[in-house]
Formats: structure tokens, C-alpha cells, sequence
């Protein structure tokens, strides 16, 4: 009995090591073209997170979420998935120190970096729907491709989707529809690279059923 149990967990074991690496290679292959130097640290930041989310280990999240928010400022939407996922699965002091730990840290570590690189030249943010809309405009085909790539990834995501576990619908639903807001509103047009924090719970989504 104990060593089928080993062999049973073995096997599982293999199987999530194999779907790293192909989920590392195929991150590689897709950001490479226009990838940043803190984009594979994005989507390993929130894959770190959720993973310890889903194992109930709240304080090595919380360890984890200042240096996360370092990397990159959209960390925040992982506090609006905490919020979201459980509102009604953690005592209603968990839930609001959580929350408030998570904003108040967030906060911080945001206005200590705008201190640090205060002067440097550029802006917080760039506002641009209006230069993203023409520029589909002006290429056609390459905007029907990646919205063809879009519309592709976004039903395998949602295939048999009452079949995916609680919390990856739920970070797919946040975190999927707030970066294509972002994306759209202060992004650059074709850019994959944005998408990093989606892509840990796409590819599970995809591959880890």
C-alpha cells in the first residue's frame, strides 16, 4: 500500500516537473522577441504566489509579497484576487488584515520606488488607447492575428471550465480581463510581454488538467 502511494506520487511529482520546464521553454519562446529583464521574474513572482495562495501557506505569501511588489506594479492584482477568492473562505479578520497588509505594503514599497527613480527621465505612465487603436488600424493583418491568438488561448482556457478548480477560474477571471484593460489603456500595441502575469494560471489551465 505505502509504495503504491510512492509510485502514485512519484508519477505526480514528474508530471508537475515536466510541466515547469515545457511552461519555462514556452514562456521563452513566446516574451523572447520584446521581452523586459523583469518580465520572467513577473510571471515566476506570481506563480511563487499563487502556488503558496492555493497551499494555504498565507505567511510565506506574505513574506514573499514585498519583494514581489518590487519587480513590477501589478502586483496589486494579486491583492484584488486575494480579496476576490476569499472574501468568504477566510475569517473576516483574516481576510481584512490580509487585505490591509497587502495595500499598506504595496503603498510603501510603490512610493519608495517613484523616490528612488524620481530622477530619472520619463512619466509614471503612459496613457495611449488612441495610439494603440491606430496602430491595429494601420496593420490589419497583424491585428487579426493577435486577436486570433487571443481568442485561441482564451478558449482553451475555458474548455471544460467547470471541470478547472475554484481558484484558477477565479485568477483567470481577475487577473486575464484587468491586463487587457491595462493593456489596452497604457500598453503597447502587439505586446505579449504584458501578459506575464496571466500566463502561470493559462498554462495550467491549458497543459495541467
Amino acid at each position: 500500500m505505502e509504495s503504491s502511494i510512492y509510485f502514485q506520487r512519484s508519477e505526480i511529482d514528474l508530471r508537475e516537473f515536466f510541466i515547469a520546464v515545457l511552461a519555462v521553454e514556452v514562456f521563452m519562446f513566446v516574451f523572447f522577441m520584446e521581452c523586459k529583464i523583469y518580465d520572467l521574474s513577473t510571471a515566476m513572482f506570481f506563480a511563487l504566489a499563487l502556488g503558496l495562495l492555493v497551499r494555504g501557506k498565507f505567511k510565506e505569501y506574505y513574506l514573499l509579497f514585498p519583494l514581489a511588489c518590487s519587480n513590477r506594479e501589478t502586483m496589486f492584482l494579486l491583492v484584488i484576487f486575494f480579496m476576490v477568492y476569499y472574501f468568504a473562505r477566510l475569517e473576516s479578520r483574516d481576510w481584512i488584515v490580509g487585505t490591509a497588509y497587502q495595500g499598506f505594503v504595496f503603498i510603501i514599497v510603490r512610493l519608495y520606488m517613484m523616490e528612488i527613480f524620481a530622477d530619472n527621465a520619463g512619466v509614471p505612465f503612459l496613457f495611449r488607447p488612441l495610439e494603440n487603436f491606430a496602430d491595429y488600424w494601420k496593420h490589419p493583418w497583424q491585428s487579426l492575428f493577435f486577436l486570433g491568438g487571443v481568442l485561441i488561448v482564451t478558449w482553451m482556457c475555458m474548455r471544460n471550465w467547470r471541470e478547472k478548480p475554484m481558484f484558477l477560474r477565479t485568477a483567470f477571471v481577475v487577473l486575464a480581463p484587468s491586463l487587457m484593460v491595462l493593456y489596452i489603456f497604457f500598453g503597447w500595441a502587439f505586446e505579449v510581454r504584458v501578459f506575464a502575469e496571466v500566463y502561470p494560471v493559462v498554462i495550467v489551465m491549458v497543459i495541467g488538467d
